[in-house]
């Protein structure tokens, strides 16, 4: 006490409150500082509170006493939160001072904050905006700071944190240590001359003091454990690289900045192993640092700024030399280096020629640019991705430190921080997912921060190892290729994690999304020389030359294109491009089916309009895009069984889209989809997008389709189609690892056999020639390297799998084996579920066999090889019945495939028995026996397939065998969909199960009746008509035109008119196997009248006609009410009972036509599209004459004798200018139509008499060929 009495003597002019505050002073300083500088300088504890009292008073003009002193220990332990200390202004109570020694940490290699209370230390990571090395080993105060606290990384972890030195530190013994340089300083050399010195073959080991301006400063590295760090000294044009490799000496990559003149001491000549035929400068334990103090103003003991500094040891780069760094730094770009320290946001001064601005096209599309070389000063307005190294500067510029060693920069990098950047490169527009401007750091670049962010910002901490940078240096990846990896890393963080992915194997993912864009383009790259990219002068890294827009794909989660292809359904509908030419002639009854549905694709691949409906922030990019319209969309998901409906489906936790799911080959017999795919995710690059809409409408006429009122309900129905040998899997289930691993089973043992077969030649050959043997057992070592790979999916190595299999949980589970024969169609039944009584629920039945007797096992055997036993027992033919939720398995059962039932969590092989109707009364019981699948078993695909004998599978018909058939019978058979028709709603009937259906699924289309046209896969102008009715089915997706469908258990019929027909029965099965185009049907073959009408075998056959016109039978011309039917007069319909008070009406006309060429005659129908060229009429008086009609609302003539004749108003100008028409030159003329034949019921021959001379005949005339026109071809 009685030091203290004495020391506040000094100050007994104070008042009370500053003389309590001294004492704490004092007290701080005894504890605290005394005992880690007092003794070794050789002061009292007096002596040092009066030194630490005069330094506050000239730092702040008064003592500072609403702030307290606390040491480095307290602040650590006792500051939980970010705080802040600013003694040029006045403070708030509470605010603290710390007061420190600075030591040098030679394992760190930082500056940090140390103090000594007796035997209690303390420690804080600093960051400084300049450093000085005449502070090390000396007491400093720090009143100005930002105290930030981070969480702690990990669980069981310390938190981390760090602390800001706003403004210098102020010494408060600046006369306790002195600045020894060690050496003379007038034999201080230049740059030029130590130049010089360095080409001369007998400098090495020759030591000098060199003077220079620092124009590179290079990252901190880590090799083999040593750490170090290169800088460039430069005079004019002259430049000498100084390698700092001493650990005494590796601190000054906080005390020098890019522009400064400094000279160090006792520099030696030296060689690198690394980079042959090269001398650099390099430190010595006797080199000194000696800085320029008239350039930035240092003194010995004051707080002036120079650099960033205070970073810590780099990642752990534990390799050795060019070859070690070849893997793990991928830098940037040109060679000439310019400083700009002006305010100005970018300097672009190259010292290159201006061409190298210019895009420089390669090989294939990709395009490549040279970057530049720039310095830059900004302030960060974004922490984008710390972990990956992006920043964003200016809300504009692109930062990215990848390509740099790991540096722990604290809080330094927050939002609000202004940093200088030097020898950056100057990147412009590499990637779609960026900004236009893109700054990359390279090892020769430097990062500094020049002031700290004020803003209370979230501090993100940076890990050591991170995945995406770790991939970035394995691979050497591009600018473009590494900013579309993190845009892949974020995507698919937010899509699957955690729900299908943890997070430590997102990477890893997108890794291999990556490898599956790139492709063919993904070329190996040359290793890289480390000390060339950091001291050559020509300046030379990976990023010298990057690829622009390379991939140019963007990743979109299922829901953005579900509500893109919804929006874009409607957005490009057209009502008028859904109608014939001859709408203009359909009344409302006509009309309105044709656009109750329709469809809409379009491919995946070539989709590039898809980025310009959503924002950045939607898609992951990583700033606002300019050209992301131009890439390609690239969908990535899980496949799974949709529960309780029949399809595949694309999830992700966004959404889910349906997924018809096809084979490449669209032949008569398509492949199964294997069940190994579920579970899998996988990356699609090509598929159909499909857009089905489905409208309710009351049009009146074609003249109101812009009139949307007349549109009473519509919604729409999106999918994809994609083709299996499309998917790329990412991370396979554990059924597909099980069928990866069998595959490479298969590889390795026919591996095993071809070396056999080489051993036993080589035995063979032995005693001619030895030298052969030899190579060819270097030849077979080689051929048994390596791994295997398929999809892009690394197969796992054999020890792994061992490691798998000893880890296996024991399952008990029984099986059977089965192969399907045939299956029905999904529709409502009225079955009984296991908890449920009868009711109508989605159901299917397949007729299978079983293959053998039920096995049990204790593991789940999933897809693994049929085992011998489970091939014994007697082949029995059973039922599967799928119910509810087990409807899910209806897309993956295809018939003759084996399959595998297995029923985990029991051992009780009656679980799997069939069930059987007993037979009463000697009845020959026809029923198979049958098993309810319960939604718990599953269902394992066996590939490769069993060498079993294959029964008579219902082998699929063509549509010319269904049309040639000479029995109507139940029929299965293929086709390609030319045309799809919505047939008119029967008003007088109500779906039976709408409300159930519509409680299944709100969306699910009730009550559809449709008609397809499937033509012949080989012969296009085969065509047949099939009638499906949805009423008790649920919709089958990929019905569309150009689709390849399986029809399974359709009744053939033939029509009065004899047409054959198909209609779908309760059991009726549809299967979508591909997508395509319509093949365009062949020209139609000429036909010969008389030959027609004597075959008509070909049913609805197309042929071309060349004949000439005899006559003119009728001409029927009329005005029809659109609403009713009626015929429509002047501006009113004709009907009275009941009034129709319809304004609407459309033109129709029919004209019935003797045609004969040579051969026979036949009678041609022609429609109101082709009448005005048949009677040769201009469109304006084809016009005028449709007017003088509406007058009349009806005109009918027809031909009676040698006369055309009318039944109404004979005498009518109208009447007689159509008879005049229809009997002149023009219209009987030479004529070349295509027709096709018209409906009719078949008729017996008529009896005429007919007389010649004076006899009579009665004479069998058959009913003329009835032809229908289409076209009519103009005469060239």
């Amino acid at each position: 006490m009685r030091e203290m009495e004495e020391f506040i003597e000094h100050y007994k002019h104070y008042t009370a409150v500053e003389r309590a505050w001294l004492c704490e002073v004092y007290t701080g300083v005894c504890d605290w500082l005394h005992p880690v500088v007092g003794v070794s300088v050789g002061v009292s504890e007096e002596e040092l509170a009066h030194a630490v009292v005069l330094r506050l008073q000239r730092t702040h003009h008064s003592l500072p006493i609403s702030y307290s002193c606390v040491s480095v220990c307290t602040a650590v332990n006792g500051l939980c939160s970010g705080c802040v200390s600013y003694l040029q202004c006045a403070g708030s109570p509470g605010d603290v001072i710390i007061a420190i020694r600075l030591q040098r940490m030679i394992t760190n290699v930082a500056v940090c904050l140390l103090e000594s209370e007796c035997r209690v230390c303390g420690s804080v990571h600093c960051e400084v905006l300049s450093s000085s090395p005449l502070w090390l080993g000396r007491l400093m105060l720090f009143p100005t700071w930002n105290y930030i606290s981070h969480n702690a990384p990990g669980p069981g972890q310390q938190p981390e944190s760090c602390l800001e030195l706003i403004d210098s530190p102020v010494c408060v013994t600046p006369d306790l240590t002195a600045f020894d340089p060690r050496g003379s300083l007038s034999d201080v050399i230049g740059v030029k001359k130590a130049a010089r010195l360095l080409r001369r073959k007998s400098s090495r080991g020759v030591c000098m003091c060199v003077y220079g301006e620092v124009c590179v400063i290079c990252p901190l590295l880590a090799i083999s454990g040593k750490t170090f760090f290169c800088l460039v000294l430069s005079e004019e044009d002259s430049t000498v690289p100084v390698l700092v490799t001493v650990p005494e000496c590796v601190y000054w990559r906080q005390c020098v900045c890019v522009g400064q003149s400094l000279f160090i001491s006792a520099l030696r000549v030296c060689s690198v192993r690394g980079w042959a035929g090269h001398r650099v400068l390099s430190v010595t334990t006797e080199s000194r640092l000696h800085p320029n103090s008239k350039t930035h103003g240092e003194s010995e003991d004051t707080d002036t700024h120079s650099e960033s500094h205070s970073e810590t040891h780099t990642d752990t780069h534990s390799e050795s030399h060019s070859e070690s760094h070849s893997e793990r730094h991928s830098d940037t770009h040109t060679d000439t280096h310019s400083e700009s320290h002006s305010d100005t946001h970018l300097d672009t001064h190259l010292q290159q020629d201006p061409e190298c601005e210019e895009a420089q096209v390669h090989d294939g599309h990709m395009r490549t640019k040279l970057s530049k070389i720039i310095s830059y000063r900004g302030r960060i307005t974004r922490v984008q991705d710390a972990e990956a190294g992006l920043y964003e500067i200016d809300g504009k510029v692109l930062l990215c430190l990848a390509y740099q060693p790991r540096r722990k920069w604290g809080g330094g990098l927050r939002a609000g921080a202004e940093i200088e950047l030097h020898n950056v490169h100057f990147l412009f527009r590499p990637s779609p997912l960026a900004p236009d401007v893109v700054l990359c750091a390279c090892l020769r670049s430097s990062v500094s921060v020049t002031t700290f962010s004020p803003l209370r910002s979230k501090v993100t901490l940076q890990r050591s190892d991170s995945p995406l940078v770790h991939f970035l240096l394995e691979r050497n990846l591009g600018v473009s290729e590494y900013l579309w990896l993190c845009y892949c890393n974020a995507a698919l963080t937010d899509r699957l994690c955690p729900r299908w992915l943890c997070e430590a194997r997102v990477c890893v993912v997108a890794g291999r999304l990556l490898q599956v864009i790139l492709g063919d383009k993904e070329t190996k790259k040359d290793k890289r020389d480390i000390y060339k990219e950091m001291l050559q002068d020509t300046h030379t890294c990976p990023l010298t030359q990057y690829c622009v827009s390379s991939p140019s794909v963007s990743l979109y989660s299922v829901k953005e294109l579900c509500d893109w292809l919804e929006k874009e359904s409607w957005a490009c509908l057209s009502l008028s491009s859904l109608l014939p030419s001859s709408a203009c002639h359909m009344t409302q009854a006509q009309l309105n089916p044709l656009l109750s549905w329709s469809a809409q694709t379009h491919t995946l691949a070539q989709t590039h309009t898809l980025a310009q409906t959503h924002t950045p922030a939607q898609t992951h990019t990583l700033a606002q895009t300019h050209t992301l319209a131009h890439t390609h969309t690239v969908l990535v998901g899980v496949l799974e069984m949709s529960v309780g409906r029949a399809t595949v489906r694309l999830v992700d936790q966004t959404g889910t889209i349906d997924c018809v799911c096809v084979q490449s080959s669209t032949s008569e017999q398509c492949g199964s989809i294997d069940t190994a795919w579920m579970g899998c995710l996988v990356c699609i690059r090509r598929c159909t997008l499909v857009m089905e809409r489905f409208m309710k409408t009351n049009f009146p006429s074609w003249k109101h389709l812009d009139q949307h009122r007349y549109i009473t309900h519509k919604h729409c129905r999106v999918y994809i189609c994609v083709c299996v040998d499309d998917l790329h899997i990412l991370s396979p289930s554990t059924a597909m690892s099980s069928l990866l691993r069998e595959r490479e089973n298969e590889r390795d043992t026919e591996r095993q056999k071809k070396r056999k077969r080489k051993e036993e030649g080589r035995k063979e050959e032995e005693k001619s020639s030895l030298h052969h043997e030899e190579r060819e057992e270097g030849e077979g070592e080689e051929g048994d390297g390596g791994m295997e790979v398929d999809e892009g999916m690394a197969i796992p190595s054999r020890a792994s799998r061992r490691r798998e299999t000893a880890g296996t949980s024991a399952e008990s589970c029984v099986s059977l084996l089965f192969r399907v024969h045939s299956k029905q169609g999904v529709a409502f039944r009225n079955v009984q579920s296991t908890n449920e009584a009868h009711a109508l629920t989605l159901s299917f039945v397949v007729k299978a066999t079983r293959l053998g007797d039920v096995q049990v096992w204790d593991r789940d055997l999933r897809n693994r090889r049929v085992e011998e036993r489970e091939m014994k027992g007697a082949e029995i033919t059973m039922e599967l019945q799928f119910v509810d939720s087990a409807v899910r398995w209806f897309p993956l059962l295809q018939p003759g495939t084996v399959y595998r039932l297995i029923a985990l969590h029991t051992q009780d092989v009656a679980v799997l028995s069939c069930s059987c109707v007993p037979a009463r009364g000697g009845v020959s019981l026809l029923s198979n026996p049958a098993l309810l699948i319960q939604p718990k078993w599953r269902i394992h695909t066996l590939a490769p397939p069993l060498l079993l004998s294959q029964p008579e599978i219902q082998r699929l018909m063509s549509v010319s065998e269904v049309l040639h058939a000479s029995s109507a019978d139940v029929v299965s058979f293929y086709g390609v969909i030319s045309e799809r028709i919505t047939l008119q709603e029967e008003t007088s009937k109500t779906p039976t199960i709408q409300s159930l259906i519509s409680t299944k699924d709100g969306v699910m289309e009730t009550g559809l009746r449709v008609r397809l046209t499937l033509q012949d896969v080989e012969s296009p102008h085969h065509t047949l008509q099939v009638y499906l009715d949805f009423t008790h089915n649920p919709y089958t997706p990929g019905l569309i035109t150009g689709a390849t469908v399986h029809l399974h258990h359709f009744q053939r019929k033939v029509s009065v008119v004899c047409n054959v027909y198909c209609w779908s029965l309760p059991i009726s099965c549809v299967t979508v196997a591909g997508l395509g185009s319509v093949k365009p049907r062949p020209p139609p073959p000429t036909m010969h009248l008389g030959e027609w009408a004597s075959v008509r075998a070909e049913h609805g056959i197309v042929g071309q006609v060349r004949g000439h016109v005899v006559c003119v039978l009728s001409l029927r011309l009329q005005w029809t009410c659109s609403l009713c039917g009626s015929v429509f007069r002047q501006a009113a319909c004709t009907r009275r009972c009941p009034p129709c008070d319809s304004t609407s009406a459309v033109f129709q006309a029919e004209a019935k036509v003797v045609v004969e060429d040579g051969t026979g005659e036949a009678q041609v129908w022609f429609p109101t599209e082709t009448l005005a060229n048949l009677l040769q009429l201009g469109e304006s008086e084809w016009e005028g004459l449709q007017r003088l009609v509406r007058v009349k609302g009806h005109v009918r003539i027809y031909t009676r004798g040698r006369s055309m004749v009318c039944d109404v108003d004979p005498d009518d100008p109208l009447v007689l200018y159509l008879c005049c028409v229809c009997s002149s030159s023009a219209v009987w003329r030479h004529i070349t139509l295509t027709c096709k034949l018209r409906s009719q019921k078949p008729e017996k021959a008529h009896l005429r008499k007919v007389s010649r001379g004076d006899r009579e005949f009665l004479t069998k005339f058959p009913k003329p060929l009835q032809l229908q026109c289409t076209h009519i071809h103009t005469l060239t």
